[in-house]
C-alpha cells in the first residue's frame, strides 16, 4: 500500500468518491422506534417506578392480577 494523495477540498473528495463508486451523501436517519413493551409488571416497574401505576394504564396484558 503507497500514498497516492492528499485530497483536502469537499469537491476534490466528492469527486474521488463518485469516480472509485463510493456513496458520496450522508445517509438518511432511520425512524424513531416506540416505547419498550414489557409482559413482565416487575421490569416495568423497575424501568417506570410509580409512573405506571399513577397514570391508571391497564393493557400490557399478562400478569396482572386482580
Amino acid at each position: 500500500m503507497r500514498l497516492l494523495a492528499i485530497i483536502k477540498e469537499p469537491a476534490n473528495i466528492v469527486r474521488y468518491l463518485a469516480g472509485v463508486g463510493e456513496v458520496t451523501e450522508v445517509p438518511r436517519r432511520s425512524p424513531d422506534r416506540g416505547p419498550p413493551h414489557w409482559k413482565s409488571r416487575v421490569l416495568r416497574l423497575q424501568a417506570l417506578g410509580n409512573e405506571e401505576e399513577s397514570s391508571g394504564s391497564q393493557g400490557y396484558g399478562g400478569d396482572e392480577a386482580a
